[in-house]
């Protein structure tokens, strides 16, 4: 009898890992104006998927054919039990909590906006240790290790530092999304992101969260392009990137001591914009990981978000959809590694 490939053996060397949130999204609209109390209101679509910032990127990397793990907890319950199965190859790398697993629930509106009502859940159980505990089963040479959502794990938060110091000592590559702090920008938020900062290669942002972050540090800023990005770049490794996504204007790449890099977007017709800047990360980080140019990069992570924004039910694309080189010699992928200086 031929045995088949165990899919698994491809993540033993990962190119990526993601650290992160997961957990169940219900989507339904769309809807307006909000309803009024003690009314009830029937919505024309409804559709339950993977959510969380490492659950979106996670889906996106598995359609890229990226090799990659997955580290994150979730709840003991029927929504946990569900999870799982969504993602039967990564799960070896998952902790199970006693607790319920977090449920979002997001209203969509006409105009494309949309309401999330979440549950803190698992999210707010994750420890440290066993985080960490995870990462030192790995060989993390060489690998991006991606950190997305960390303004919403309030357990992971204060031993961040300590985390990446670790990755850092293991050869680790360090990409940050810390998605929209539940508080805001406030001045302590600002400072404590700021203290990640030095540990960093990649900062990953939207508009917004990145206007929130620099904001502080450059007065009367309104926008984007007024931001002072370089000041920040001066905190981080050498060779590091500072990537703002910026919607339907595309995304740029600013990079110490050089012009920014802007990648603008085509048209798109936008079904769901639910995980757009996970789609991009995935994207980005994918190109990244192989050694692709930061053009490239920029490139394949627009289209990557333009495939998954512009389908319902959500799917998103495979690397020839995106232009994604691919290096069928997975031995190889060592040397790739140490060819990426010349791609930034």
């Amino acid at each position: 009898m031929i045995e088949a490939p165990n899919p698994k053996n491809n993540l033993k060397s990962p190119e990526i890992v993601t650290v992160g949130t997961v957990n169940v999204d219900l989507i339904m609209g769309p809807q307006a104006p909000w309803p009024i109390p003690g009314t009830e209101v029937i919505l024309p679509d409804a559709n339950l998927r993977e959510g969380g910032g490492a659950g979106i990127t996670a889906k996106a990397l598995t359609a890229l054919g990226i090799r990659h793990r997955m580290v994150v907890n979730i709840g003991n319950d029927l929504f946990g039990d569900w999870l799982m199965k969504q993602y039967p190859d990564l799960i070896d790398d998952w902790i199970i909590d006693s607790v319920d697993t977090a449920l979002t629930v997001g209203i969509t509106h006409p105009d494309g906006e949309r309401t999330f009502f979440s549950t803190p859940g698992h999210v707010a159980q994750f420890q440290p240790l066993e985080l960490q505990n995870k990462l030192a089963g790995m060989d993390l040479n060489n690998v991006v290790v991606l950190f997305v959502g960390t303004s919403l794990m309030p357990t992971i938060r204060p031993a961040l530092i300590k985390i990446f110091e670790f990755v850092k000592s293991k050869g680790g590559l360090i990409a940050l999304d810390t998605a929209w702090p539940t508080d805001g920008w406030t001045k302590s938020i600002r400072t404590e992101v700021l203290s990640w900062i030095p540990y960093t290669d990649i900062v990953l942002l939207n508009e917004a969260e990145a206007h929130g972050l620099l904001a502080d540090q450059t007065p009367q800023s309104s926008k984007t392009t007024s931001l002072d990005y370089q000041s920040i770049l001066k905190q981080m490794s050498p060779n590091s990137l500072f990537v703002t996504k910026l919607g339907k204007d595309g995304a740029r790449v600013d990079r110490l001591g050089s012009p920014p890099l802007i990648k603008k977007s085509g048209e798109t017709i936008v079904k769901d914009t639910i995980g757009a800047g996970d789609s991009f990360n995935a994207g980005f980080l994918a190109a990244y990981a192989r050694s692709q140019s930061i053009e490239t990069c920029l490139q394949v992570a627009v289209d990557t978000a333009r495939h998954a924004i512009s389908s319902h039910p959500r799917c998103y694309p495979g690397s020839q959809d995106v232009g994604l080189k691919d290096y069928p010699d997975q031995r190889s992928a060592q040397k790739i590694f140490k060819k990426r200086k010349q791609a930034v």
